[in-house]
């Protein structure tokens, strides 16, 4: 009987500290990066046949440019590395581009890329 009330009372205890590590922009679904001041959902499609190949739209991009830029560029290093190990990659269109020269497409930064992987 006296078991019961020590199981809530740990479990409390274990789900209250998983807190105490949060700061800042962390949610419950994980970090969350803010760029340029805003936060941008970041969609990256990979090929299936060609796993260097990637796509990455960045939605909203008209909030900051600046912003939309380096959140495609943060995505696409991260799965670079996750992928090979290592952030080299090429783009088709370079993030650094003139803003007159991005392809925007209904209001979403689109740039494709590849990951350069092990040489």
């Amino acid at each position: 009987m006296m078991m019961k009330p020590v199981l809530i009372l740990s479990l409390v205890a274990v789900t209250a500290l998983t807190a105490c590590g949060r700061k800042g922009n962390n949610n419950m679904f994980g970090n969350r990066q803010s760029f340029d001041g805003q936060y941008f959902r970041v969609k990256l499609d990979k090929d299936r046949d060609n796993r260097a190949a990637f796509v990455v739209t960045v939605n909203d991009a008209g909030r900051s440019v600046l912003g939309a830029r380096e959140a495609a560029r943060h995505r696409a290093n991260t799965y670079c590395i996750r992928q090979y190990g290592r952030s080299d990659l090429t783009w088709d269109v370079s993030p650094d581009v003139e803003d007159a020269e991005l392809p925007i497409v209904n209001g979403a930064l689109v740039l494709s890329g590849e990951c350069q992987g092990w040489r």
